[in-house]
C-alpha cells in the first residue's frame, strides 16, 4: 500500500507543493465560470464540476472563488460541498459494513478505481467524489456476496433494461435508499465488456493484486501497474467525460511513477490492446497537470502507429486540453475510437460503429423502445440509418 499524507487542512487553505491542483484543469472544461450550472441540491449519483468539488473547495480560498463566481455562486458550492462531504461519509459507513460482512464469510474482495484511491493515494478520502462504490469477486463467490448485500438490506438495481436477457453480464448493482439518496455498491466478476477491441482476463488481475488497508480490514486492490492501465481504459470507456476520471490517472502517476515496473506497464498495454490509450492519456496529464515521469517510463514507445496519430491530430488537434472543454463532446466520441493500438483494431472499431455487439445494441436503443427486450435485434436493421442521420446533423 501506498502511504497517503494525513496532515488536515481546512478548506481553502494552501496546498501541500506536492498536491496536484485542479482549478486550473477546471477553467479548461468550463472557461467561463459565470455560465456553470449547479444544481439546487446534491444528489447520490450526481457529479459537481465533473466529480471535482471537494478539491476545488480544498485548493482554492474562499475569497478567490467569490471573486469569480460571485457570493451568491459560492455559497451554493459551499452547500454542496457539505453535503458531498456527508455523502462521502455515508459511502465510507456503509464500506466498512460490507467489508466487515464480507469479512465474516470468507469473501476478500478487490476494490476498484475511486474507493482503492480515496483510501490509499489520496490525502484523504473525503475529497474523492463517489458515485457508487465497485468492487470484484471471483465467479464463485458472487452468489455469497449477493447474499451478504441483500442480507445488508440492498436490493439488486436494474441499470439497463436489456440486463434482463443480456448474456455477457460482468456487474451486478446494488442499491439501499437512505438519507441523501441511494447508495450503491456495483459487484464484479469481470471487466465490462467493450466494442474496442480491449480485453482484460479477469485471473491476471488477481494474480498481480497489492494489499490495502480500509476501515482495519485487509483487502485487496490491483497491482499498482494494473490499477494505471485500468484508469486510463476507464476514462477513454466513458469519452473522456469528467475531469476526476484524469485527475485520478494523475494521481496514480504523480505517487507512483517511480514504483511503477514500466516494463509491466507496457507489457500488460500491449496485451490488453491498450498502448495508445495509455500513451494519450499520460500525455494528457502531462499537458494539463504537468507530470514529471521517469526516464524508465520509456511513454514514446506506447505510441499508436504513424496513420492514427495522423488521424487524432486531424480530429482533435495537437492541444489534447481542448478536449477537455464541456463543448467538445463530439471530439471526445472520436478521441474515444480513434486510440487504437492498430489499423485492424481501428477497422473492427469501424465495424461495430455500424454492426454493434448485441449487449451495447440493447443499452443504445432498448432503455427507450416500447418494444419487448427480445425484439431488440429489429434495431440491427435500423442503426444504420440513425448512424447515419446522425453523422449528417452533424457534418
Amino acid at each position: 500500500m501506498i502511504s497517503p499524507s494525513t496532515t488536515q487542512t481546512e478548506p481553502g487553505a494552501p496546498p501541500p507543493e506536492d498536491t496536484l491542483l485542479i482549478k486550473e484543469a477546471l477553467d479548461l472544461v468550463y472557461g467561463d465560470w459565470s455560465r456553470v450550472h449547479l444544481p439546487k441540491q446534491f444528489r447520490a449519483g450526481g457529479a459537481i464540476l465533473q466529480g471535482c468539488l471537494p478539491l476545488l473547495m480544498e485548493e482554492v480560498s474562499s475569497e478567490d472563488l467569490i471573486r469569480q463566481v460571485g457570493k451568491e455562486k459560492y455559497e451554493q458550492l459551499r452547500m454542496l460541498y457539505q453535503q458531498s462531504s456527508l455523502l462521502n461519509l455515508w459511502f465510507g459507513l456503509e464500506l466498512k459494513q460490507v467489508l466487515e460482512a464480507l469479512a465474516a464469510t470468507n469473501i476478500q474482495p478487490m476494490l476498484l478505481k475511486g474507493a482503492d484511491l480515496a483510501n490509499s493515494l489520496y490525502s484523504r478520502p473525503e475529497l474523492r467524489h463517489f458515485d457508487d462504490i465497485d468492487f470484484m469477486v471471483h465467479p464463485e463467490d458472487l452468489p455469497a456476496t449477493i447474499a451478504v448485500m441483500e442480507e445488508l438490506g440492498y436490493s439488486y438495481y436494474q441499470e439497463y433494461r436489456f440486463e434482463a436477457i443480456s448474456k455477457q453480464r460482468a456487474a451486478f448493482v446494488y442499491a439501499k435508499k437512505g438519507p441523501a439518496g441511494y447508495i450503491a455498491f456495483e459487484i464484479h466478476t469481470a471487466v465490462h465488456s467493450n466494442e474496442m477491441g480491449v480485453s482484460v482476463v479477469p485471473a491476471h488481475l488477481w494474480e498481480r493484486t497489492r494489499h490495502i488497508t480500509i476501515t482495519d480490514y485487509n483487502v485487496y486492490g490491483m497491482g499498482l501497474e494494473d490499477l494505471l492501465l485500468y484508469l486510463c481504459w476507464h476514462y477513454r470507456s466513458h469519452a473522456f467525460e469528467r475531469l476526476i476520471w484524469l485527475y485520478d490517472i494523475a494521481i496514480v502517476l504523480s505517487c507512483c511513477g517511480n514504483q511503477l515496473d514500466w516494463r509491466l506497464v507496457h507489457k500488460i498495454a500491449r496485451q490488453w490492446g491498450l498502448t495508445a490509450t495509455v500513451y494519450y492519456c499520460i500525455q494528457m496529464c502531462q499537458q494539463v497537470f504537468h507530470i514529471c515521469l521517469p526516464e524508465s517510463a520509456q511513454v514514446d514507445t506506447l505510441k499508436p502507429p504513424g496513420v492514427i496519430r495522423r488521424l487524432i491530430a486531424r480530429s482533435i488537434g495537437d492541444d489534447l486540453t481542448q478536449v477537455l472543454r464541456r463543448s467538445a463532446r463530439r471530439e471526445r466520441k472520436l478521441l474515444q475510437r480513434l486510440l487504437v493500438d492498430n489499423i485492424f483494431t481501428l477497422c473492427l472499431v469501424t465495424l461495430r460503429l455500424i454492426a454493434p455487439s448485441r449487449t451495447h445494441l440493447g443499452r443504445l436503443y432498448m432503455e427507450r423502445s416500447r418494444l419487448p427486450v427480445r425484439l431488440f435485434w429489429v434495431y440491427y436493421f435500423i442503426h444504420p440509418f440513425l448512424m447515419l442521420k446522425t453523422y449528417l446533423k452533424r457534418s
